[in-house]
């Protein structure tokens, strides 16, 4: 059972560890459109979905205890009202706050792509965690996902290939070049350091019209 945030009866330790909701009576399925982050890290991405859906729930959800307490108190510095942290594994989060088709988007950019062999159960990415995203989804959805790592580009651009439900945007695997793409300090980083940014996006179609005779 998560736990939700309240200073008064969790400690720093167990807020680090446990599953929480911020804030503690948030219902991020709420809203009439529902946006989620995996892995917001500083939260440039998150803030910017929330400056420009402010009509939206924006969901962001982190695992690091310590990033957690940082989006916090920028939410709480820049008065954010639609916005949820979620602290959580996000292949834990997804079927415990979400049900099927209440999503419309899933944004995931730039994971820790653990290129060792024996790091593999540590990568975000996996055959699970898709099912579950094109599971939340609602028919018209997208989800997005961006890293440097070629092999890390090329592993998820299989694993996409292969989840029923969802489609892909684009003709090619990935693109490296995505005109709409936000700046976000990393992604500036990178390009700066000559790194190519790879960017995929998948769509959970719209359901077929029924033919009648």
């Amino acid at each position: 059972m998560p736990v939700r945030r309240s200073k008064d009866t969790v400690t720093q330790t167990q807020r680090h560890k446990a599953s929480f909701v911020y804030p503690c009576a948030s219902d991020p399925t709420h809203g009439n459109r529902l946006i989620v982050e995996i892995g917001p890290g500083r939260g440039d991405f998150l803030f910017h979905l929330a400056e420009s859906n402010p009509d939206a729930e924006i969901v962001g959800i982190e695992i690091k205890g310590k990033r957690v307490d940082k989006l916090i108190a920028r939410i709480e510095r820049r008065r954010f009202a639609n916005v949820t942290i979620i602290q959580d594994d996000a292949r834990a989060a997804l079927p415990r706050h979400f049900a099927q088709g209440t999503v419309n988007e899933i944004h995931i950019q730039f994971p820790d792509p653990w290129p060792k062999r024996r790091h593999e159960k540590h990568r975000p990415i996996n055959e699970e965690l898709l099912a579950d995203c094109a599971r939340v989804l609602r028919p018209g959805g997208t989800l997005s996902f961006i890293t440097d790592h070629r092999p890390y580009a090329e592993l998820s651009s299989g694993m996409l290939a292969r989840t029923k439900g969802l489609t892909n945007c684009y003709e090619a695997p990935f693109v490296t070049d995505l005109a709409d793409a936000f700046p976000t300090l990393f992604s500036e980083k990178w390009k700066a350091e000559g790194r190519t940014i790879y960017y995929q996006r998948y769509i959970k179609p719209l359901p077929s019209p029924r033919v009648t005779v």
